[in-house]
C-alpha cells in the first residue's frame, strides 16, 4: 500500500480568476432552465462533519399580472409554492463554482432529496420561497435495525453496515452507487482494537455510525462524484490524520476577509481517566493519559503553544465513566481520542473569505497574519452562498499546529 500523496498548500489567488461566479441546479434530471434560475435570489450549501449536509435556495416567488380594473388591487400568481416544480420528495443536485478562463469549473455540492419547501407572504413586497435540499444520507434512514457486533473492529463494522445500506437503496436510490474508501479502512484497522460488543438498539445504521464516528474521534463525510448519469457517493470513516483535502493558504487582509478566534481554556484537561469493567476476569481497570504524554502527537498546549501563562496550577482530570469499555486496550485508545478531542477545542474560529468550491469541512487551511493565532487549521464546516452580492465561503475550523 503506497503512502498517501502530499498535498501542497495552495494560495488562492495565484492565477485564479474569481471573476464570474455561477451555479446550476438539476430537479428530476432535469437542469432548470434560465427563466428559472433568473427568479434564484440566493443558494446556500451547509455541510459539517457532524451533521448531513443540506441546501437552501430562495427563489421569487410572485409573477405580477397587468390589472384591469381594481386599482391598487394584488394582480399575479405565486408561481412556486402553487406549482410543481420544488415539491418535497424530488431529487436535487446543486453545483457551484465558477466559469474561470471560459471553462465551466462549477463542483457539485450536494446530491439530495427536497425536504421542505416554504412560501413567505410578507406585509409588503413580493413573495419568496425557500427549498430546503438535505443529502441522500437522509434516505439511508431507511430502517431501524437492533444488531449487535461482537468482537469486531469499528472500520469493520462500519464496512458491514454500509453494505447493508448499499442492499436496501439499489432499489430505492438506482442512480446512486455508494461505496467505501477500501485503502482508509485498511489504515483504519492497522491501529484499531477490537471491540468486544456494540450494540445498535432500533437505531438507523447511519445515524449510529455517525455518532460512533463523533464517540471515537473520527470523521464520517461524503465525498461525491459522477460517472455519466450515475452519482457516485464514498463514505469516509477515518481519525483526521488522514485528511487529504487540499491545503488552502489564507492571509489577513489579503484572501482571508475575516476571522474571529476563541483561545478557550475552560473545558480543557490535564489528564484524561477512562474506567471500565472487564466482565470475563470481573475485575476493574482504568486508562490514564495526560496532555504532556500527546505533546508529540501534535497536541496544543495553551502555555507552550499559546504563550499563555497560567496562574491556577493545580492539575484539571476528566474521568469517563459512561462509555462501555470492556478490555484494557480499548480504554487506552479511547482515553487518547477523549484527550485529542479536548484538546481540539482550545483554539476555534469562525472565517469567511472569497468563494472556494472546494473548501470543504475536512480541509486544512493554513491561517497567516494573525500573530499567534496563525497556524493550520482544519475545517470543520463550511457555507457556501452565491446571491446577488457574489460567491464566498464562510468556515468554522480548530487549531490543529501552530506555526
Amino acid at each position: 500500500m503506497g503512502a498517501t500523496p502530499a498535498i501542497l498548500p495552495i494560495d488562492p489567488y495565484t492565477g485564479q480568476d474569481f471573476y464570474v461566479p455561477s451555479f446550476k441546479v438539476i430537479v428530476r434530471d432535469q437542469e432548470l432552465g434560465p427563466q428559472v434560475i433568473s427568479d434564484v435570489i440566493s443558494v446556500t450549501y451547509n455541510e459539517s462533519l457532524a451533521e448531513i449536509d443540506s441546501c437552501d435556495m430562495v427563489v421569487n416567488n410572485w409573477t405580477p399580472e397587468r390589472s384591469s380594473g381594481n386599482a391598487g388591487a394584488a394582480s399575479g400568481s405565486f408561481k412556486y409554492s402553487d406549482g410543481g416544480v420544488f415539491d418535497p420528495w424530488q431529487d436535487m443536485e446543486v453545483w457551484i463554482g465558477y466559469y474561470r478562463n471560459g471553462k465551466d469549473e462549477r463542483r457539485r455540492m450536494l446530491i439530495g432529496e427536497i425536504v421542505t419547501m416554504t412560501p413567505n407572504f410578507p406585509a409588503g413586497g413580493a413573495s419568496t420561497l425557500t427549498v430546503r435540499a438535505v443529502n441522500l444520507l437522509h434516505r439511508f434512514r431507511i430502517k431501524q435495525v437492533t444488531k449487535t457486533f461482537l468482537g469486531k473492529k469499528d472500520s469493520e463494522v462500519f464496512r458491514e453496515l454500509v453494505t447493508d445500506i448499499v442492499s436496501q437503496t439499489r432499489s430505492t436510490i438506482p442512480r446512486l452507487t455508494l461505496k467505501v474508501d477500501d485503502d482508509e479502512i485498511s489504515r483504519n484497522l492497522q491501529k484499531e482494537q477490537k471491540i468486544p460488543s456494540l450494540t445498535l438498539q432500533n437505531e438507523y445504521p447511519i445515524v449510529y455510525l455517525l455518532q460512533r464516528a463523533r464517540a471515537i474521534g473520527y470523521e464520517m463525510f461524503m465525498e461525491e462524484a459522477s460517472k455519466g448519469a450515475q452519482g457516485i457517493v464514498t463514505i469516509h470513516f477515518r481519525p483526521p490524520v488522514y485528511v487529504n483535502r487540499p491545503t488552502y493558504i489564507l492571509e489577513w487582509g489579503k484572501t482571508l476577509t475575516s476571522f474571529q478566534p476563541s483561545f478557550n481554556t475552560a473545558n480543557q484537561v490535564d489528564t484524561v481517566v477512562v474506567r471500565g469493567w472487564d466482565p470475563q476476569a470481573k475485575r476493574a481497570f482504568e486508562s490514564k493519559v495526560t496532555r504532556a504524554d500527546m505533546l508529540a502527537e501534535g497536541v496544543l498546549d495553551p502555555t507552550t503553544d499559546m504563550n499563555a501563562q497560567r496562574t491556577n496550577k493545580a492539575d484539571r482530570t476528566e474521568v469517563v465513566v459512561d462509555n462501555t469499555v470492556q478490555t484494557q486496550a480499548e480504554a487506552d485508545v479511547l482515553a487518547r481520542k477523549r484527550m485529542r478531542q479536548i484538546a481540539q477545542g482550545l483554539v476555534e474560529g469562525k472565517g469567511q473569505t472569497i468563494g472556494l468550491p472546494d473548501l470543504r469541512a475536512g480541509s486544512k487551511l493554513q491561517i497567516k497574519g494573525l500573530g499567534r493565532f496563525s497556524g493550520m487549521y482544519m475545517v470543520s464546516a463550511t457555507t457556501h452562498t452565491q446571491g446577488d452580492s457574489g460567491y464566498t465561503t464562510s468556515f468554522s475550523a480548530r487549531m490543529e499546529q501552530k506555526q
